[in-house]
């Protein structure tokens, strides 16, 4: 059976879903297969003598997961945890139990995986800045009114290093 180009043309069409949240008033995202789940309850225990990226550890469930902070990793500025806070907790594939604060929740948002722009692709050499965003970031989308930046949820966790 011989395919049509129209047939061709949408097998090589390819997308990608991110659930995406608010930090910073700006949009962010993860591969939703890296998504465990959402929670509302944001209290957590302190790691005393952690990473300032460290929250602490958060148990869901009799789960306990390490409580990473999205502001301390990007160098933002402190938040107070309010009602739309959230947190995102990965699946064990990406690494030790973990999870995100982010100030809040947004839609699961899929895209072309052409549009998505990979600046490492085009990043020639390492420009020696000592950023952690950096090194968590995947690439951009621009979506209909802003843009998304795509995070890897693998290398969250690392880009606060081991204690």
């Amino acid at each position: 059976m011989v395919a049509t180009k129209q047939e061709e043309t949408v097998e090589k069409i390819i997308t990608r879903r991110f659930c995406t949240f608010r930090l910073s008033e700006r949009l962010y995202g993860v591969d939703i297969r890296d998504v465990k789940e959402i929670n509302i309850e944001t209290d957590y225990t302190p790691i005393f003598h952690a990473p300032e990226q460290v929250r602490g550890y958060i148990n869901v469930r009799g789960q306990v997961y390490l409580l990473l902070d999205l502001r301390k990793i990007f160098d933002f500025e402190e938040k107070e945890i309010d009602k739309n806070n959230r947190v995102v907790l990965f699946m064990p594939n990406v690494g030790d139990p973990c999870g995100i604060l982010v100030d809040s929740i947004d839609d699961v948002v899929t895209v072309n995986e052409e549009h998505i722009e990979n600046r490492r692709k085009k990043q020639n050499a390492h420009d020696g800045s000592d950023r952690r965003g950096i090194d968590v970031g995947k690439g951009v989308c621009k979506l209909r009114d802003e843009l998304l930046i795509i995070l890897d949820a693998k290398k969250l966790l690392d880009s606060v290093g081991r204690f």
